[in-house]
């Protein structure tokens, strides 16, 4: 019989040691969870500071390029930049664009206009006439707005390259038997027109 109630204190004697252990190594897991929940809590909020610190920086340029387009315009359009302004909030959305895209390329276009039209009021009607031409263009196209408005930009800077892949085709006899031709040559031909007249037409 001592022989039986020693084996069973043995026995004890050693689950007592494993249960130590056993102890010992789940605060150690406890003491790694809390660490890599608190490190990921510091990542996290690291992590939504630089992406509020990024929507802020993105939302700043974005306003201060809104600002400089309506700059640009105003000073192109004149009085006329109020009309403008109403066409942009009213007809964007027809135009598939955010108003800031409208504003830039409003900019871009009364930009290359006002070298070569009369007349702030003709800018912001022509400017306006681009843009929707450039919407029309790109849904029969298939082209992005900003691929047709940057072709149509080339073009009034001489690249008939980028207007013709758009199906606007600058032959000389072609233009001369225009409405826009008869309307601005004022009985010339095409080689006795200015450079500017030309690309009124």
């Amino acid at each position: 019989m001592a022989q039986r109630s020693n084996f069973i204190v043995r026995g004890g004697a050693d689950f007592s040691q494993l249960n130590k252990a056993l102890n010992q190594t789940q605060v150690k897991i406890s003491a790694f969870q809390g660490a890599v929940s608190k490190s990921m809590k510091l990542i996290s909020v690291a992590l939504s500071s630089i992406a509020v610190g990024k929507i802020v920086k993105e939302s700043t340029q974005a306003a201060m390029a809104v600002e400089s387009a309506m700059d640009n315009i105003q000073r192109n359009m004149g009085a006329s930049a109020s009309a403008f302004t109403k066409f942009v909030d009213t007809q964007s959305k027809s135009l598939a664009m955010a108003k800031k895209d409208a504003y830039t390329y409003g900019s871009v276009f009364s930009n290359l206009l006002a070298s070569f039209v009369g007349g702030t009021e003709q800018v912001a009607n022509e400017t306006q006439k681009l843009m929707q031409a450039a919407a029309v263009i790109a849904s029969k196209t298939g082209r992005t707005y900003e691929d047709v408005a940057n072709r149509i930009r080339s073009g009034l800077l001489g690249s008939t390259e980028a207007i013709e892949d758009l199906g606007v085709y600058t032959n000389i006899s072609m233009i001369e038997s225009t409405e826009a031709f008869k309307k601005f040559a004022n009985g010339k031909s095409w080689n006795q027109l200015t450079c500017q007249t030309q690309q009124l037409i």
